[in-house]
């Protein structure tokens, strides 16, 4: 999958390691196999869970760590994410088929599937 090619360490690339995906729902810990990763999960949980304060303190380490522009893009993404994910599950939008059928492995890999109604998978 794109996702996968997307944040394969260059340097790891030719060792074959994979980034494990399951630190996006908590079922594996570590900085899953890409740059900085425990630093962007911790950032993208406290943004989830609305927790600014900590958002703020990630913020200033960001910056040293990945540079200004770095945490504004992952803040960005995990707000919109959220955002647009719990709209379109509040409103009982599914997923299209062809990205419920290509994203079998993946839901399946992080256990996503957890997270949202059962009717977001219904056909």
């Amino acid at each position: 999958m794109a996702l996968r090619e997307s944040v394969r360490r260059v340097e790891d690339a030719e060792a074959g390691a994979e980034p494990d995906l399951g630190v996006v729902t908590g079922l594996a810990s570590g900085d899953g196999n890409v740059p900085h990763g425990a630093f962007l999960v911790a950032l993208a949980e406290s943004v989830a869970r609305w927790q600014w304060d900590t958002v703020a303190t990630l913020r200033e380490r960001g910056n040293d760590l990945i540079g200004m522009c770095g945490v504004r893009d992952a803040v960005l993404v995990a707000a919109g994410f959220n955002g647009i994910t719990r709209v379109a599950d509040a409103i009982g939008i599914r997923l299209d088929p062809h990205t419920a059928s290509a994203s079998v492995e993946l839901r399946v890999e992080t256990g996503i599937d957890a997270f949202a109604p059962n009717e977001k998978w219904a056909g």
